[in-house]
């Protein structure tokens, strides 16, 4: 037990270091965005380590200064940067047909009864509601509104 605790008597920056480059690695391996503030942690806890006082560098600073920066930097980067976990896409519809179908011309193929009919987009033919209550008859060009479903909300 004492070569265990004899280990930590002598913590360097370099340690600290070392931490946040096999952190960063883990971090590109499973790509979980916790990791990375826990890089970022250790990195932070190198800095203090390397400026503190000598009377507050000793092992036992260094990971209350870990543990601080860790929880801080993870909270943060839950909250204030979530958007960094949601990728960017220049196509932000492509697997969900009915949303990008949003702000579309479409055709009604009959009169709608009871404020219910179906429209025409592109080659497919859909289901679809009034949203306003007007009045549409068949061959009337609409504008899908929402989807509920696989039902288009249109309006006239």
């Amino acid at each position: 037990m004492e070569i265990i605790f004899s280990l930590f008597e002598v913590i360097t920056p370099w340690h600290w270091l070392g931490l946040a480059l096999v952190l960063i690695g883990l971090e590109m391996m499973f790509g979980t965005y916790d990791l990375l503030w826990l890089s970022g942690a250790a990195f932070l806890t190198a800095l203090f380590s390397l400026f503190a006082p000598e009377g507050l560098n000793g092992w036992q600073s260094h990971l209350v200064v870990f543990a601080i920066a860790g929880i801080g930097l993870v909270i943060l980067g839950r909250t204030a940067f979530a958007d960094l976990r949601k990728p960017n896409s220049d196509r932000p519809h492509l697997n969900e047909r009915s949303a990008s179908l949003i702000g579309k011309k479409a055709i009604a193929t009959a009169d709608f009864i009871s404020g219910e009919g179906r429209v025409k987009v592109g080659d497919t033919t859909w289901m679809a509601r009034v949203c306003d209550g007007s009045v549409i008859s068949g061959d009337m060009e609409v504008t899908v509104d929402q989807v509920d479903g696989t039902v288009l909300i249109v309006r006239a």
